[in-house]
């Protein structure tokens, strides 16, 4: 194959990963982690599905679209599996499907936290992460409709008859209806960690559920946890002052992170690149009872977008803790972390997001 027919093959499967609605856009970093990452073979063969997570394929349906024997399909099918670059699920009927997964989210999330660590992966791991800063991170957040959205710490939030009296918590707003109403719930290592390798937070954090949760227990990658255990892990998460996030979805979510503007592809789109369609904030705001309060600045430290900040006390004026709304995303870990309850996350509005995935990804 030529050095032009390599690159073609490399920019089809590109395109290919770019007709998801989170885009791929063209940059030299992306180009080379394909090369990093694909052979030339696994990536020609990628592009003869039709789109990422779109009309699912059987192998009968592979075999005569690649026109290859069916033995060089399965290894080059076990290939990519092995790796979490094509997905595998088996339908209602228990007939086996494959599909092309895209960059995000998806790539980012299962080829990373697939396996052991390599110099392969550290490499793609280097590159991913200057695409996106280079372009990706802003692309990620390129809608109107967020793709994804913060959710808040359960255990914190509540309604107000002042402020919210017209309004009602829904169940796609606790975290605990995502996690009792799934089929299958599993935990990963987060990949976000895994590419920055900034910071010492835990690293078995993110949830996945459904079909994605048994391909990747099957393939080694993850393991099953009951509702009460996928429960215990989010509050040692609460503890450890990471916010979760997931599909701005009402049901079907397929995952749940819990992570840190330290490595977070999601957060750091507001907290390191600015862009206020990163991510949907959510429906509430801490409320801070002045009277309690004791200043003690454990809302000021734990904060991951710095919207407390602590006004020392001069020229007669009392201390106190100033909360900065436009910053706030509404994850509850300051009303969390409160030694002295003062502070209550309240429902302040009601932004309803789109039914399933597919809706979502329809306006993104």
């Amino acid at each position: 194959m030529g050095i032009l027919a390599e690159a073609d093959v490399y920019e089809k499967l590109r395109e290919k990963m770019n007709l998801f609605p989170v885009r791929v856009p063209w940059t030299k970093e992306v180009m080379e982690m394909l090369k990093v990452v694909y052979t030339r073979e696994e990536a020609e063969f990628l592009t003869h599905f039709p789109a990422p997570l779109q009309d699912p394929e059987t192998m009968d349906q592979i075999v005569e679209k690649t026109g290859k024997p069916r033995e060089k399909v399965q290894e080059i099918v076990d290939r990519l599996t092995s790796r979490g670059l094509l997905l595998r699920f088996k339908g209602r009927d228990g007939t086996v499907y494959y599909n092309m997964i895209p960059m995000v989210p998806g790539f980012d999330l299962y080829y990373f936290a697939s396996g052991r660590d390599s110099d392969e992966k550290r490499k793609a791991a280097k590159l991913f992460d200057k695409y996106y800063q280079n372009g990706f991170g802003i692309e990620m957040g390129a809608s109107n409709y967020s793709w994804a959205r913060v959710m808040p710490v359960e255990k914190t939030i509540t309604l107000d008859k002042e402020i919210s009296s017209d309004l009602t918590i829904f169940p796609y707003e606790k975290m605990s209806e995502f996690i009792k109403t799934s089929r299958k719930i599993a935990v990963i290592n987060c990949s976000c960690r895994i590419i920055r390798r900034t910071c010492d937070h835990p690293l078995e954090t993110c949830l996945i559920f459904g079909s994605v949760a048994e391909f990747m227990v099957e393939n080694g990658f993850g393991r099953y946890l009951s509702v009460e255990e996928a429960l215990e892990l989010l509050e040692e998460m609460e503890k450890a002052g990471l916010v979760h996030n997931t599909m701005n979805v009402q049901s079907n979510p397929g995952f749940v992170c819990s992570c840190c503007t330290c490595a977070c592809i999601i957060l750091r789109g507001l907290s390191e690149l600015h862009n206020p369609r990163a991510f949907a904030k959510s429906n509430f705001l801490p409320v801070r009872d002045a009277e309690i309060c004791t200043k003690c600045k454990k809302c000021v430290n734990i904060c991951p977008m710095e919207a407390n900040v602590y006004h020392a006390s001069h020229d007669n004026g009392p201390e106190r803790i100033l909360f900065l709304e436009e910053r706030c995303i509404g994850c509850g870990l300051c009303a969390y972390h409160c030694p002295n309850d003062a502070i209550k996350l309240v429902k302040i509005k009601d932004q309803v997001p789109e039914k399933t995935p597919r809706e979502a990804f329809m306006r993104v």
